[in-house]
C-alpha cells in the first residue's frame, strides 16, 4: 500500500500539526466503516492505533443506518456534542480518542450480541432494550473502576 504524503506545518505557540490528505470514500486508505469493525474481532494493537488516530466521524452515519436510531442517539452514546459531530462529519475529520474508543466498544458489544442472538436483527433489537442498557451501565462502571 502506498504511503500518503504528509504536510507538516507549525501553528502558533510552537505546536506541530500533521495534515494528511483525505482519502476518497471507499478507497483502501479510507477509515473503516462501522460494518468493518463488526466483520471480525480486531486485534488490540489495531484497535489502539484506530483509537489514537481517530475513527472517521462519518462512522456516525453508518451507525445510524445499522441500528436504525437517530443521530442524536448515536451522539449521546459517543458523548459527542451534536454541533461538534456535525462539523467533524462535514469536514471529513476524525472523532477524538474518547469517542473513537466508544465506537470500537459499541462494535465489540454488537458483535458479541450478534453471536449470542444469532444475527443482526435480534442483536440490535436486544441492544435497544432496558436490560441491555443495564448491562452496558454495569460494564461501563466496571470499566471505569466505579461502583454499580
Amino acid at each position: 500500500m502506498a504511503k500518503r504524503s504528509e504536510k507538516v506545518t507549525k501553528k502558533k505557540h510552537a505546536r506541530l500539526v500533521v495534515k494528511r490528505p483525505r482519502a476518497a470514500p471507499g478507497s483502501p486508505d479510507s477509515q473503516m466503516a462501522f460494518k468493518g469493525f463488526l466483520a471480525q474481532d480486531t486485534p488490540p494493537a489495531k484497535k489502539i492505533q484506530l483509537i489514537r488516530g481517530g475513527v472517521a466521524a462519518r462512522v456516525v452515519d453508518d451507525m445510524v443506518d445499522y441500528f436504525h436510531v437517530s443521530k442524536s442517539e448515536i451522539f449521546r452514546i459517543l458523548r459527542t456534542p451534536e454541533s461538534t459531530a456535525h462539523k467533524l462529519i462535514k469536514d471529513g475529520r476524525p472523532l477524538d480518542a474518547g469517542a473513537s474508543e466508544r465506537v470500537v466498544r459499541v462494535a465489540d458489544i454488537t458483535r458479541m450480541a450478534e453471536d449470542t442472538f444469532g444475527g443482526r436483527e435480534a442483536a440490535t433489537q436486544w441492544l435497544k432494550t432496558p436490560g441491555a442498557r443495564e448491562v452496558r451501565r454495569i460494564l461501563s462502571a466496571i470499566n471505569h473502576g466505579g461502583v454499580f
